[in-house]
């Protein structure tokens, strides 16, 4: 019986020009045919970004010399994220000898960071990264709720009624403050703290990317808050949805209900550009946010899960 051929690592080191198109060839084609995004839109922009001097690195597996999966790990706030992409029939598990040579191979390039913190990313839509987390020295340690919300002609009356003033962020004049108050406000947060002027232009540079949908409060003088808000098209599972895709009030504001004005401005904002569907994500365990949330009628839609290496796993 002839047996089936075995994965082999074909690259593994930071991304490159020489690998670039490759790599993101790859994503592209797992997305069309799973009919979802697979890449968070980070890691993308990280990928894309010829000239940043700390690029993701990547471990590409092939099979009988045909790319088959990859694991992209790139930079956060004081650590690393980790992404899986594999081409699987997506009503089955991929193999495990496949997504252990990838996660092994970005685990071993890291592991030389004393300490190093690394974040595998599982999406919803990925159930099987349970099962094989814990197996590769990955233990469970966050969730990260998808609420959503109609934005019927209800709820865009009530959240017009209730939000905060706003305005456009200006491009080439609002980026300093901008960064103070999201840094001052995530100052503890993974992904999302320790942004700097790099990484706010690679989000500006991006094809999604409208001034006008990250919003500022207040109108003028110093921002002490903003709502930046995201349009997602629809594919072959999600409708057209309007995101939060970032909020924060200055931790000096905090307290005196600008938070809720700012998301009813946000999901207001995007009511009148003729999205029908609003959503956020939030940690299952910000249980002030999450009662927000729920006071102005949002729902849990789905939970992704993000585990932290331990380590290698004994043998």
């Amino acid at each position: 019986m002839t047996q089936p051929p075995a994965p082999s690592l074909a690259f593994a080191g930071p991304v490159e020009a020489e690998i670039r198109p490759a790599l993101l060839h790859f994503c592209d084609e797992v997305e069309r045919h799973h009919g979802h995004r697979i890449l968070s839109d980070q890691l993308r922009l990280d990928v894309l970004d010829e000239t940043s001097s700390h690029p993701p690195v990547v471990a590409m597996a092939e099979l009988d010399s045909v790319l088959a999966a990859v694991s992209i790990a790139s930079r956060t706030n004081e650590g690393w994220t980790l992404e899986v992409v594999c081409q699987h029939d997506h009503a089955l598990a991929p193999a495990r000898d496949i997504i252990r040579l990838v996660v092994n191979g970005v685990t071993d390039l890291l592991q030389t960071e004393n300490p190093v913190r690394i974040t595998w990313w599982a999406r919803a839509h990925d159930p099987w990264v349970e099962h094989i987390a814990s197996a590769l020295g990955f233990v469970e340690y966050r969730r990260l709720h998808q609420m959503r919300i109609s934005l019927t002609t209800e709820n865009a009356a009530r959240f017009h009624d209730g939000a905060a003033e706003t305005r456009g962020f200006i491009v080439g004049s609002d980026e300093h403050e901008w960064l103070s108050v999201n840094n001052a406000a995530f100052a503890d947060h993974e992904e999302q703290g320790g942004w700097t002027h790099e990484q706010l232009e690679r989000r500006v540079r991006a094809p999604w990317f409208l001034a006008d949908d990250l919003r500022l409060h207040p109108v003028s003088g110093g921002i002490t808050g903003f709502c930046w808000t995201k349009r997602h098209e629809p594919d072959l599972h999600e409708p057209k949805l309007g995101e939060i895709y970032a909020i924060a009030v200055d931790p000096s504001q905090v307290g005196q209900g600008l938070g809720k004005q700012m998301v009813m401005a946000g999901f207001s904002h995007l009511a009148r550009a003729g999205i029908s569907i609003g959503m956020l994500y939030v940690d299952a365990d910000n249980t002030a946010a999450m009662a927000l949330y729920e006071s102005i009628g949002m729902e849990v839609h789905h939970t992704d899960r993000a585990y932290r290496w331990s380590g290698p796993p004994s043998a």
